[in-house]
């Protein structure tokens, strides 16, 4: 099948050539068996004729070209989204086995989608945010799972293989080109405001608006749930806690975007995180995954 798809995909680009000399072999017949005045005339009408075939066949061949570019795209589009639903698949069984991180990336987009809506940030912005929520910590399974299970401290190694989750996520989910637009975010979602975060030290508006968003996302669902090293905080306290954390540790639109969604009172006053602790519970302090 695909060499008779080849050969007929040959044909397009060699059949306006073959016409074409046909044509002149055609014209060179009638030159030869008439005089100067019809050699003239002949001429005249070979070079329209000649024209017209290779224009009519050069607009043929290339429209077909163009049909063979978009359902070549299509194909690879329908492919992309066949190996997004297998990554899907990968993180929701992972998640599944272990109580601590059940069902953290799906919440962790679903958030984000709520806080763009909250931005303004428009439906299709939005869906990449959740798009991104439901990938952005595939990454971690290239994390020991015993580092990522510890109760205690981790150590300076073990902490390193935690940063390097967010590169990993990056450079799995590069080839995509539907996640071109939120792979920044998928990177920097681990970024702080004040240029202590990882991997690349980014400070203020050099992270992605869809990365702060991510962050906050992120850190709420951790917060608000069960984890080896400490139990969940209620919402509220979580919020307040995001609120001690900004605009240091965290984009300080985002947070309040996300106290809209869970209907959260405005921001009281409340004693700012000290620089060097900027992640809620002091977790840039005392290392370790969210």
């Amino acid at each position: 099948m695909r060499r008779i798809r080849v050969l007929s995909e040959a044909c397009q680009v060699v059949r306006p050539v073959s016409l074409c000399a046909a044509t002149m072999a055609f014209v060179a017949c009638v030159m030869a068996a008439g005089g100067w005045g019809a050699r003239t005339v002949a001429f005249g009408v070979a070079l329209v004729a000649v024209a017209t075939v290779l224009v009519f066949q050069v607009h043929r061949a290339v429209e077909h070209l163009k049909g063979q570019s978009h359902r070549a795209r299509r194909l690879a589009a329908e492919a992309e989204r066949h190996y997004v639903e297998v990554l899907r698949r990968i993180i929701r069984y992972t998640e599944a086995r272990d109580r601590y991180w059940q069902g953290h990336s799906d919440n962790v987009a679903r958030l984000a989608g709520q806080i763009g809506q909250k931005l303004g940030l428009g439906q299709q912005r939005c869906r990449q945010l959740v798009l991104a929520g439901e990938l952005h910590d595939i990454g971690l399974l290239a994390v020991p799972e015993a580092v990522l299970l510890r109760n205690g401290r981790l150590g300076v190694e073990e902490f390193h293989a935690v940063q390097r989750h967010s590169e990993a996520s990056y450079e799995v989910l590069k080839p995509l080109e539907l996640m071109a637009a939120v792979l920044p975010a998928v990177r920097s979602h681990h970024e702080r405001p004040n240029g202590t975060g990882y991997p690349d030290g980014l400070a203020g508006e050099q992270i992605p608006l869809e990365a702060r968003v991510l962050a906050v996302a992120d850190a709420y669902d951790a917060m608000t749930h069960d984890r080896p090293h400490r139990p969940a905080m209620a919402p509220h306290a979580a919020v307040r806690e995001l609120r001690r954390c900004s605009p240091a540790g965290y984009d300080e639109r985002c947070v309040e975007a996300l106290a809209e969604v869970l209907h959260v009172p405005l921001a009281q006053r409340v004693p700012a995180a000290a620089p060097s602790d900027v992640s809620p519970g002091g977790e840039l302090s005392a290392p370790r995954p969210a």
